[in-house]
């Protein structure tokens, strides 16, 4: 595993754990305590130590700055001791779903922000002729399966949503009130957070194009910008839609994890390597030269 590739392998990790995060916004009866403490432990100890991460942020001047004050605000809001979001207590994790706005404003703008790096380490290592093409399929694998989980979370929290519009404007007979308008927001900002995600996906197979489809015809029938198809309601279209996603994230799912487990061993064996050699006095194994670190962007959802 040549130098370019380590990189980009700790890069698609730290954004595995922002990823996973999002666990925390499906409804779920519990949550595994040991899978949250890996999460918690890895979301701060890449900013907390010297990493790949850490030497990009450092390189970055006001946007590397940004990005780490983002990423240790995303750790005290969510992971930190004074989380009112993701709480320990002896039957287990809480989780309050009333927050879920909360962790997808800092998961979203802080995983593109990372997935650009990756774009940019894997672009120098085109042009100093690298081989990176095993860790540029898991790249590609990780957004992948980072575009699924990030739609079924906020489709879900959509069609909810839009169903206690529904309610609340029935019992109001059509008038708008304080709850209707707090509820249009919440949807207002969930349509954003969706078409952040839309744009800054770098996917146009025709199977990932399907599924971005399904939910941008989902969003125009909750606006009233398209027709219910004839024959369907609602609760039939939002059906429809996460089964797709489902469907959809499945199979990228499946992808991701076959290169991922390889992957990460291998760099576990290629760090064990030169932190052996290192001992001896010797120059570290892994090949390649050293590039310039991609800068980070102020990318905000």
């Amino acid at each position: 595993m040549n130098q370019i590739s380590e990189v980009v392998t700790t890069l698609i990790h730290y954004n595995v754990a922002v990823r996973d995060t999002l666990e925390y916004c499906l409804r779920k009866e519990a949550f595994d305590v040991n899978l949250y403490n890996e999460k918690k432990r890895s979301v701060i100890i890449e900013v907390d130590q010297h990493t790949p991460l850490k030497d990009i942020i450092d390189h970055s001047g006001e946007n590397g700055e940004k990005l780490e004050k983002a990423i240790r605000d995303f750790y005290d809001e969510v992971y930190g001791e004074e989380s009112t979001i993701l709480k320990l207590a002896n039957d287990g994790l809480r989780v309050d779903h009333a927050q879920h706005l909360a962790i997808y404003r800092h998961v979203l703008p802080i995983h593109e922000n990372v997935n650009n790096m990756i774009l940019g380490v894997l672009n120098d290592g085109h042009k100093n002729n690298l081989d990176v093409a095993e860790v540029e399929k898991l790249a590609n694998a990780e957004e992948a399966m980072y575009r699924g989980v990030a739609y079924l979370t906020l489709v879900n929290d959509l069609n909810l949503l839009f169903n206690d519009y529904n309610k609340a404007m029935n019992e109001s007979k059509g008038q708008a009130t304080p709850a209707t308008n707090f509820i249009g927001q919440d949807i207002s900002t969930l349509i954003q957070n969706i078409n952040f995600v839309r744009a800054n996906a770098k996917m146009t197979n025709a199977i990932y194009k399907n599924m971005e489809d399904k939910i941008s015809n989902l969003i125009e029938y909750m606006t009233g910008r398209r027709d219910l198809p004839t024959g369907k309601r609602f609760p039939d279209v939002m059906g429809e839609t996460v089964e797709t996603i489902n469907l959809y994230l499945r199979d990228a799912e499946a992808e991701f994890r076959s290169l991922y487990a390889p992957i990460i061993n291998a760099l576990i064996e290629q760090v064990r390597a030169d932190d052996e050699a290192r001992a001896r006095g010797e120059a570290p194994v892994a090949a390649g030269s050293a590039v310039d670190a991609p800068k980070a962007e102020d990318n905000k959802a």
